[in-house]
């Protein structure tokens, strides 16, 4: 098992790598883009703040594995997609992005673009 401080440092370096690679969170075209997952197309952000953008007061624990249930905490790829479905409806425009790695699970943010 993981401890705290190696997903720290995990989380940290992917936050690194990703603003090297100028990653930003990923905006679906519309809700129905869903139905052509898996892949989940979002870049792995780490703890990063990309320029440009916010975060939005919403983010999901999701099962990383495959092997969840849905009685579990952590939402099973159908559950979020479901979820994800709702959110983007409502907000168009949204983007999404790893921004937490545990053992077992991920954290998906919502972000906003920035009004300049």
């Amino acid at each position: 098992m993981m401890s705290l401080e190696t997903l720290h440092r995990l989380n940290d370096q992917l936050a690194v790598e990703a603003a090297e690679e100028g990653l930003v969170p990923y905006v679906p075209y519309d809700a129905d883009e869903i139905d052509c997952w898996p892949p989940i197309p979002f870049p792995d952000l780490g703890y990063l703040q990309p320029d440009g953008w916010e975060r939005a007061d919403q983010s999901w624990l999701v099962d990383n594995t495959g092997h969840g249930y849905e009685s579990e905490p952590a939402l099973t790829a159908e559950q979020f997609k479901q979820e994800l479905r709702d959110y983007i409806a409502a907000n168009p425009g949204h983007g999404f992005a790893i921004t937490e790695h545990g053992e077992f699970q991920v954290v998906v943010t919502a972000f906003r673009p920035m009004e300049s």
